[in-house]
């Protein structure tokens, strides 16, 4: 078994949002006396902005800078 990585859970988690939206998935539901609970809108979208920022952190950044000497 691998562990997804956080891109791939970013993508989970925006395509569980969108079938939220779309009327895809439901909150939770119940048959005969077993009650099933999904993840809160709110919660997704928390988890969401999480991963995003988390990705965007662990991206290499690189800074160049050009000194001109001829003066």
């Amino acid at each position: 078994m691998t562990v997804p990585t956080r891109q791939a859970l970013l993508d989970n988690v925006e395509r569980a949002i969108n079938a939220r939206l779309t009327g895809g998935a439901v909150h939770s539901y119940t048959i005969g006396d077993r009650n099933l609970q999904y993840i809160s809108f709110n919660e997704l979208i928390r988890l969401r902005d999480k991963l995003r920022r988390e990705i965007a952190g662990s991206q290499i950044r690189t800074s160049y800078a050009r000194f001109d000497t001829s003066t």
